[in-house]
């Protein structure tokens, strides 16, 4: 009873919160549904759920865009975004971060890079080199936040590269294993983005890799 309370609380939030954004009354249509029940059973957090939604909508606005959005899926891309960039200790959003907070962060993230194992410090020794640019660069603490985003992806992606074949592909058996029931119904651009979320998720528990973002 306890997890179908939640469930039912889960569904809600999120409803509510892509109505809001919408702008106008909206059911949402079995398709969505299920998008949420899967998010549900993946273990991503209502909040990171609207985190993305709110995402989705701003990067809407910012293009001019004026048709309605019909379809939750609008927002999946945004939501897989926002639950790899935020842990579900944490609160807030990238732009609630001070400006002037914003170099001693990226100091701090580029000395963590030093403890990185040391099979992986070439793409670990790019990385931070990355971030000292990025901190010349003037950026806003959201678009540092966008950029930190990317530098993080790359490191994940060499260092699942540099890994011997059979760890990558214990990895990524693993996902599928967490996947299997999640999959069906799933398009396969859905599936593969959740998969490449899950499989980053797992190397940087495994291999203890520092999280780049300015969130805390």
């Amino acid at each position: 009873m306890a997890d179908e309370e939640q469930g039912r609380q889960y569904f809600t939030e999120i409803e509510t919160e892509f109505i809001r954004r919408r702008g106008t009354p909206f059911l949402l249509s079995p398709k969505d549904y299920a998008l949420v029940r899967r998010w549900f059973e993946l273990g991503i957090p209502a909040a990171d759920v609207c985190a993305g939604i709110a995402e989705a909508f701003d990067r809407r606005e910012e293009r001019g865009a004026a048709a309605k959005v019909n379809s939750l899926s609008y927002c999946e891309g945004a939501v897989l975004e926002a639950w790899e960039r935020r842990a579900s200790a944490r609160v807030g959003r990238p732009e609630t971060a001070e400006a002037e907070a914003v170099g001693p962060r990226l100091g701090e993230l580029a000395r963590t890079l030093a403890a990185v194992d040391p099979r992986f410090a070439e793409a670990a020794e790019s990385a931070r080199r990355s971030i000292e640019r990025l901190a010349d660069s003037g950026k806003t603490p959201e678009e540092t936040e966008q950029s930190l985003a990317r530098i993080e992806k790359k490191l994940l992606r060499e260092v699942e590269e540099s890994l011997p074949a059979e760890e990558r592909d214990a990895i990524r058996a693993e996902v599928d294993r967490r996947l299997a029931r999640d999959a069906e119904g799933m398009d396969e651009r859905a599936l593969r983005r959740t998969r490449d979320v899950l499989a980053r998720q797992r190397l940087r528990a495994i291999h203890s890799l520092p999280r780049l973002s300015l969130l805390t």
